[in-house]
């Protein structure tokens, strides 16, 4: 099979839109819009051709560090990777032409000495990408799939979310739902200041562009838990395809960190969840506690894949440096990360 990778131009958009539509890996990441405004309009999307026939998809960002190209994944985007079309024949034949598809975008992306992609769960080969020079590190999320079955009461949770949601309901917390994104932006900063930080500008600025991009396409759920006297204690946002709904962004006060607040806002969150979609992604972390935290809340543990090449010294040694410095932060206060999300270094 002879097989054309190129970079999609406009006359191609409805292609995509029918591969993102009809593919298992088209979630509300691999849309047109969502890729604009995560990366500012610097996103490409490539197309994997076998004549005039679009095979698979990938998107892709490229930007400049240290003066290196690289392919990065984009703040708030938890799944981008290969997105698959309807392959013909039977199991043999199509896991060949996924080998051929895998293999010409693992070549199509050499050019790049810094590559970084998470792709989504149901993408378990990556073996031309091995074969290439590629490393593979396996990521975990959590997810409830069938979520209109799952029992969203207090007994479906471990004891620990049920004295905290028992906790929130003693206080009188109530949830206030579509608050101004505002809210939630200003929760994630609290988050952040609270671990010494003052917030990813980038995950900042591309929140500031996803937020409202997704409230006109309808699909955006913002939420706040606020006490008897106006303070919010929680804030966090939700977006969906048809398919799934995610938990993309949020925060709490650090004054309220026992008050019960985000868990209780979590199981509201999936509440609302249930009513528009089948599943529901935690957007697992491998922050310990943080790992912990969404386990607790009854959904499957599910694995999925960071893609990477590391080529370039200069960046290699500038994350190693980075890494030394996070460790030294992280170990001078007994504070632990809270629920926050961003995109993969």
């Amino acid at each position: 099979m002879q097989l054309d990778v190129r970079v999609l131009a406009p006359a191609d958009d409805a292609r995509w839109d029918a591969l993102v539509e009809s593919s298992a890996q088209g979630t509300v990441f691999a849309q047109r819009w969502w890729i604009e405004a995560a990366t500012d309009g610097q996103g490409q999307r490539l197309g994997c051709f076998t004549g005039d026939r679009l095979l698979a998809g990938l998107p892709i960002w490229s930007t400049t560090t240290l003066g290196i190209r690289r392919l990065r994944q984009p703040p708030l985007t938890p799944y981008w990777g290969p997105i698959f079309g309807k392959l013909d024949g039977g199991y043999t034949t199509q896991l060949n032409s996924q080998m051929s598809i895998l293999r010409a975008f693992a070549e199509a992306l050499l050019p790049w000495p810094d590559v970084t992609m998470q792709w989504h769960p149901t993408v378990m080969n990556w073996l031309p990408f091995f074969w290439q020079g590629y490393a593979q590190t396996t990521r975990y999320t959590y997810r409830v799939e069938r979520l209109w079955e799952f029992p969203l009461h207090d007994d479906a949770f471990q004891k620990s979310v049920r004295q905290k949601l028992r906790s929130a309901r003693q206080r009188a917390l109530t949830v206030r739902d579509e608050v101004a994104v505002a809210a939630v932006t200003a929760m994630f900063q609290r988050t952040m200041a609270r671990q010494g930080m003052s917030g990813d500008p980038e995950v900042l600025a591309a929140w500031s562009r996803i937020a409202p991009a997704a409230r006109a396409r309808g699909c955006l759920f913002t939420t706040a838990v606020t006490d008897d006297e106006g303070h919010d204690h929680t804030a966090r946002a939700m977006v969906w395809d048809t398919r799934c709904a995610y938990a993309i962004f949020g925060g709490s006060d650090p004054r309220f960190r026992q008050s019960g607040a985000a868990p209780y806002s979590l199981v509201h969150e999936m509440q609302v969840a249930a009513d528009l979609v089948p599943a529901y992604d935690f957007e697992g972390s491998t922050i310990e506690p943080i790992e912990a935290f969404f386990r607790s809340f009854g959904g499957a543990l599910t694995p999925y894949f960071l893609i990477t090449r590391r080529a370039s010294r200069a960046l290699n040694a500038a994350r190693a440096l980075h890494g030394w410095s996070r460790r030294l932060r992280a170990a001078s206060t007994s504070e632990s990360p809270s629920l926050l999300t961003g995109a993969a270094a």
